[in-house]
């Protein structure tokens, strides 16, 4: 666990202390457990195209967590994987979900009979996950957006190890069956 947490950590720190540029995109870790790699976006290591390969890889289940989504290639994705037949979830945040740029995907979305889900509770729905046939999980502070893709300091960071998917599958499980804190969006 160790060899996963102590990579992840260090690319988060990198991250957030702007070294990012200078960093390429590799795994952290071939430990026996998984593999972790990242993306910086203003390093033009496409966090966009890693997270829509991890999408379109997917073969059974596809839940996402998400503060905002409005990146078309990313939507189209998604919605690819539901007409192959991926069983897609999404929870995003109320407010983002109000704009115009976020509610013409969800629609999208909608459309093709994606459930999703947005906060009710206080706080922001502020995650940035997306769990992949519960074997991969993708994070970090990379939105859904065009702005993430290209102009912000942004990372992705692609985790492949079952344990720690079904770690955060459970967690998106239990946010989404709670229907005090999050409701489906009609």
């Amino acid at each position: 666990m160790k060899k996963i947490i102590i990579p992840l950590l260090l690319c988060i720190s990198l991250s957030l202390s702007g070294c990012a540029a200078t960093v390429a995109s590799q795994p952290l870790s071939t430990a026996q457990s998984g593999q972790v790699e990242y993306f910086f976006t203003r390093a033009h290591q496409h966090p966009e195209q890693a997270l829509e390969s991890q999408i379109n890889s997917a073969k059974s289940s596809l839940d996402i967590a998400i503060y905002s989504l409005t990146k078309k290639d990313i939507v189209e994705s998604i919605v690819s994987a539901k007409k192959r037949g991926i069983s897609v979830r999404i929870i995003t945040d109320r407010t983002e979900a109000k704009t115009k740029a976020e509610a013409s995907e969800l629609l999208l979305l909608k459309k093709a009979d994606i459930p999703i889900k947005e906060d009710t509770h206080s706080g922001l729905m502020h995650m940035k996950v997306s769990i992949i046939d519960k074997s991969v999980v993708t994070t970090g502070s990379y939105n859904y957006t065009q702005n993430a893709s290209t102009d912000n300091d942004e990372v992705l960071v692609v985790i492949h190890d079952a344990k720690i998917a079904s770690d955060w599958a459970n967690e998106f499980e239990q946010m989404w069956e709670d229907t005090k804190n999050y409701t489906e969006i009609k």
